[in-house]
């Protein structure tokens, strides 16, 4: 076989892993809580609170088995390097507080009470552009596929997540054969004309606007994420520069719930200056209120396009050369300048289509609450080696 020829290896694994997060210490115990009370407070001694939740000494960590199997190719004397990598990962004894009813003296119960499956691809391509002498130009290119979703749920069958205020529903639903970062809500079908109030899709079709009408608006979950990176040389100069990207992806955009409701003293944006004012108007901003929130009730009225393409980050540099490296004791000495989140291309309206205002579960993605956004930086140094 000629050194010219592709050359190519398979591989595969199994493993598993466990996890516990999201559970606090001695979760299964159900602890009591004790605060100290004024000595001028009667009756004296400590104050006992029971816990919110029940005691479960049969809670356990999660357990995720991944399957994977993957190739990799090299080509043109490994100018071109390609690699695939298939996966399943299956997780079983799901964390999850489980409501309980009130008569039960218990908020929830952690438990193990649940199964979620991801599934995907993974692409990665590696190019040598150039190399000349002088000038030295390589390629990587990513790109994955993921598929997310609930297989199964014990107990009960829906969980709800990320509360906005002055609102009695929750964004997100957990539920069978739904992804994580699942939105749920109300289908907005624009400002009717003649009253200025928002149109909400009757769903079931009773002629009855209720919460029976809620469906799934969308999901933060990507079809697919990618990214491009390219590291350029010429002579003592370099320069790299980092794309990355998500396409498919849906943003909750709950800060106009706030900035757009117009139903309380809070600070309204421009939007509202569209809204509707008198009988006949055509937009669709809804008018203005007086504490009534359901011209802003959590809808697809706030669901929005969140894919974005990103230059993450830049670099430039400058090796100095030996001789004045010599003159000040070095052995290497380079200058450099980087920035980072140089700009975003997105339809998003938001600040930022990356962000997420719930961090404190796995199933609350994609919620832009008041979220500040990533910052764009420039940073200046010298690397030396002595």
């Amino acid at each position: 076989m000629s050194s010219s020829s592709p050359t190519w290896k398979l591989r595969g694994g199994w493993g598993q892993n466990g996890n516990q997060e999201g559970l606090a210490n001695y979760a299964s115990y159900g602890l009591n809580s004790y605060t100290r009370r004024t000595p001028t407070t009667p009756p004296s001694g400590p104050a006992v609170t029971p816990p919110t939740y029940a005691p479960n000494p049969d809670l356990r960590w999660e357990t995720t088995t991944q399957t994977n199997f993957g190739i990799d190719l090299s080509m043109l004397q490994g100018r071109l390097t390609f690699t695939a990598d298939a996966y399943l990962k299956k997780t079983h004894d799901l964390l999850l507080n489980v409501p309980l009813p009130n008569t039960s003296g218990y908020t929830y119960i952690p438990r193990n009470s649940g199964k979620l499956e991801n599934k995907g691809l993974e692409f990665v391509l590696s190019s040598v552009n150039f190399d000349k002498s002088d000038f030295q130009w390589t390629t990587d290119f990513n790109i994955a596929f993921n598929r997310n979703k609930i297989t199964e749920l014990q107990l009960s069958k829906i969980y709800r997540y990320a509360e906005v205020e002055g609102r009695s529903d929750q964004i997100i639903i957990l539920q069978e054969g739904a992804s994580l970062g699942t939105f749920y809500g109300y289908i907005a079908d624009g400002v009717n004309p003649e009253t200025g109030d928002m149109i909400y899709r009757d769903i079931n079709g009773d002629g009855v606007f209720s919460p029976s009408d809620r469906t799934v608006l969308g999901s933060a979950q990507p079809k697919f994420t990618y990214g491009m990176n390219n590291n350029l040389t010429y002579k003592n100069f370099s320069l790299s520069f980092l794309f990355q990207g998500s396409q498919g992806n849906k943003a909750f955009n709950a800060s106009r719930l706030e900035t757009e409701g117009m139903y309380d003293s809070k600070n309204q944006s421009t939007e509202v200056l569209r809204r509707w004012q008198k009988a006949g108007d055509i937009t669709d901003i809804p008018r203005a209120t007086d504490g009534n929130v359901n011209n802003s009730l959590i809808s697809s009225r706030f669901v929005e396009n969140a894919s974005f393409l990103r230059m993450k980050s830049a670099t430039i540099s400058y090796a100095l050369g030996k001789e004045f490296a010599d003159k000040l004791k070095l052995g290497r000495a380079t200058v450099y300048l980087t920035a980072q989140n140089l700009f975003t291309i997105t339809k998003y309206k938001g600040f930022d289509p990356e962000v997420n205002a719930f961090t404190s579960s796995g199933a609350t993605l994609g919620i832009d609450y008041g979220t500040y956004p990533v910052s764009r930086a420039f940073v200046a140094g010298l690397n030396v080696q002595f």
